[in-house]
């Protein structure tokens, strides 16, 4: 995984973007986050990805659906490294840790922030912005660990009577704290809390949902 110069977010380049989406998208990005959801034009995002506003047109049909485009690849390296670490065949405990770890790097990063705070302030005025939000990031991921989460009970690793709400709960327990204290001080957040708040919520999740085969 690399990392655009121009981009805020690590770039996987398997992920099944072409080079010219990938421009478009950065260049989106950084549009609506200093001039808002309103305020931003298809003409200003042609403008600073060197392409056509014909070009976005025929990629993303309208600016609703390429918001929507900044949103996935926002969520896109935390719903992949879930999907790797299921695969990997690792234990529930290393799964849940690497994936929550990957959760709240990606939500405490300063671009992250950012957007979410456009996302708030853009809400009340185009609900659409706050219902692409929550489909394609909170709903998307946590849909994705609950099909994890109904995998390992199938397995008995886990003993889950609602796998969408625990995992609501999970990714909720991970995120409250952490990024209310980020948003409202502006102040960083060190690896060793992240650390234990994951540990925290691990151990309290598996108290709860343990099996009786070893995770």
């Amino acid at each position: 995984m690399t990392t655009s110069p121009t981009s805020p977010y690590p770039i996987n380049q398997g992920s099944g973007y072409t080079e010219k989406q990938l421009a478009i998208i950065d260049a989106a990005t950084r549009i609506f986050l200093e001039q808002g959801y309103r305020n931003a034009s298809m003409d200003a995002i042609a403008r600073e990805a060197n392409v056509s506003k014909q070009t976005i047109y025929n990629q993303y049909g309208n600016k609703e659906a390429l918001f929507s485009a900044v949103i996935t690849r926002n969520c896109q390296e935390l719903l992949e490294t879930l999907q790797e670490t299921g695969q990997a065949r690792l234990d529930v405990q290393t799964t849940l840790s690497n994936f929550a770890t990957t959760l709240l790097d990606i939500l405490l990063r300063p671009s992250s922030l950012a957007l979410h705070r456009l996302i708030v302030a853009e809400s009340a005025r185009f609900p659409e912005v706050g219902a692409i939000y929550y489909r394609e990031g909170p709903e998307r991921g946590n849909r994705r660990l609950a099909e994890y989460l109904h995998q390992q009970c199938e397995l008995g690793h886990l003993c889950i009577q609602d796998t969408l709400l625990a995992a609501r709960q999970f990714t909720g327990g991970l995120i409250s704290f952490l990024r209310t204290r980020a948003l409202a001080l502006n102040c960083p957040v060190t690896a060793a809390e992240i650390r234990e708040v994951v540990d925290y919520t691990i151990a309290c999740f598996m108290a709860m949902h343990g099996g009786s085969g070893k995770g």
